[in-house]
């Protein structure tokens, strides 16, 4: 094993995005060219863009390789690195002007030396896959766009609520274990308006006395439930095979 003082970068763009994989394929790399992984100093930035210059991690990795704080670089792919131009051209200069060695684990090269050797490959690299995410983005877009034109729900699914294999929003009537259905949901705010309380209300049904309170105090979800209206369309549509029988549901008593 070398003794090169060695440095890796890991980025994920959401906290619940896993970075095992890169950490693994770093630390793979490293044992296959003759560096120990114990001697790797971790830079990681979570829940961070890569095209956000104000990364904490990335500009500490950039400040110590500039100080001359590391002989090479490890990451995992050439766009954890940066996304954008500007800050990924800045890094580069930085990491030629301390003679520091950028290794790639998952790339079309995998070594960027100081004196510009495998630069070109990695711009080109990473030219091609910021285009393949901007075609990705525009296809997902495309079919958000069309899947709301056709009225389909989106995203998490309201408490009381399902969706079914078109993708339409629904009136959850018979739940599952574990599960709230809209009837329930219904009742639990009835009795809050009455005069209960979030946590009494919670205390029976698979959900939280938080839920509960965002949906009360939410003036627009409350009449989903209570007066069976919604003014986005998806939900109005989804609640047109309640409304019918509203007539017989109980109703808060007025004071």
């Amino acid at each position: 094993m070398t003794s090169d003082q060695i440095a890796a970068y890991v980025r994920a763009s959401t906290d619940k995005q896993e970075t095992s994989h890169q950490r693994d394929d770093i630390n793979e790399w490293a044992k296959q060219n003759g560096h120990a992984p114990t001697e790797i100093e971790w830079y990681v930035d979570l829940a961070e863009s890569g095209s956000d210059p104000g990364r904490k991690q990335f500009n500490s990795l950039i400040d110590d390789v500039e100080a001359g704080n590391y002989e090479r670089v490890i990451t995992w792919e050439i766009s954890r690195l940066s996304r954008l131009g500007s800050t990924y051209q800045r890094f580069f200069e930085v990491a030629a002007d301390a003679d520091t060695i950028v290794n790639v684990t998952n790339g079309w090269t995998d070594t960027i030396l100081p004196d510009g050797t495998g630069k070109l490959i990695a711009d080109i690299s990473a030219a091609v896959a910021e285009e393949e995410r901007r075609k990705l983005i525009s296809r997902i877009n495309s079919g958000v766009k069309r899947a709301r034109k056709e009225g389909k729900w989106l995203g998490e699914v309201p408490t009381g609520f399902d969706r079914n294999e078109l993708g339409y929003l629904r009136p959850l009537i018979n739940p599952g274990e574990g599960k709230v259905g809209y009837l329930e949901m219904r009742e639990a705010l009835v009795d809050i308006e009455e005069g209960e309380s979030y946590n009494s209300a919670a205390a029976s049904m698979a959900t939280t006395r938080q839920t509960l309170s965002r949906i009360d105090q939410d003036d627009e979800r409350r009449s989903w439930y209570l007066d069976g209206r919604a003014e986005d369309d998806r939900v109005a549509e989804a609640l047109e095979t309640v409304s019918s029988s509203s007539d017989n549901l109980r109703t808060p008593t007025d004071s």
